[in-house]
């Protein structure tokens, strides 16, 4: 009697631990199934994001060209205005920049 109680046992242990077995793989599935669908949500969300990056440094480039552009067109229209100026009377020119050499020589110049 002993012998079949045992037997019983051991059948019954059996047939629970390949249910556990089956529930483990499903269980497992599940998990790796949710795992998989938030990789892809993260993975679409890096791909927006790196999108949105790309953009913004499009528009920083060509607001930095448009910046260039813009302040090579005034630094030559200022040149132009300056080199007028000079052209047209150069004496107080010429003495601005005699007394500022001048002044240079004598700063770097004296011993303290």
């Amino acid at each position: 009697m002993e012998a079949t109680s045992n037997d019983k046992i051991a059948e019954a242990l059996k047939l629970l631990e390949e249910a556990a077995k089956e529930k483990k793989d499903e269980l497992r599935n599940l998990v790796s199934n949710k795992y998989t669908h938030l990789k892809t949500v993260l993975v679409d969300a890096e791909h927006s994001a790196a999108e949105a990056l790309s953009a913004v440094q499009k528009r920083e480039i060509e607001a930095l060209l448009h910046a260039k552009e813009v302040s090579a067109a005034k630094v030559k229209e200022a040149a132009t205005i300056v080199d007028g100026h000079v052209r047209s009377n150069p004496w107080p020119y010429i003495g601005g920049t005699a007394v500022v050499a001048l002044l240079a020589g004598f700063i770097l110049g004296h011993k303290k």
